[in-house]
């Protein structure tokens, strides 16, 4: 129980360290001058500026997913990546199909993921109105 705890613990903390740091810098980023004045000069400015957040969020999700997959392959739960991968994706987006299962006690993991993923996808919620204010010049 105690290295389940661990390997859980483990997950969590690197896909949070990893969700707030890109959150910083990506507000930071949106928030510099040049940044900013270019967001609000022209529409498309607005759309690069979002897609740019968008992007940077979208990969960080991909990142965390390959943690997950990584702790997966660790514990000996899949034989290929590629299949490690898929089960992480399906658990990160809380789709939960069913049609691959960790075996006992790890199995528990998916469903942790799964609020990790949660989680850090209301950190990118947060981050992309950060954006849109900046946009919108109602925030300084």
């Amino acid at each position: 129980m105690f290295k389940l705890l661990l390997v859980a613990g483990g997950g969590f903390v690197s896909n949070f360290a990893i969700q707030i740091a890109a959150g910083v810098l990506i507000v930071r980023m949106v928030n510099g001058p040049g940044t900013r004045w270019l967001a609000r000069k022209r529409l498309s400015g607005a759309i690069k500026t979002l897609s740019a957040v968008s992007f940077s969020l979208l990969l960080t999700f991909f990142i965390q997913i390959a943690i997950w997959a990584g702790i997966f392959r660790a514990l000996h739960q899949f034989d290929d990546m590629e299949t490690a991968v898929y089960h992480s994706a399906v658990n990160f987006a809380t789709l939960g199909y069913g049609d691959i299962v960790m075996q006992a006690p790890w199995r528990i993991l998916g469903p942790l993921e799964a609020i990790c993923g949660n989680l850090t996808l209301g950190i990118a919620v947060g981050v992309l109105v950060s954006a849109l204010r900046v946009i919108q010049g109602t925030e300084r």
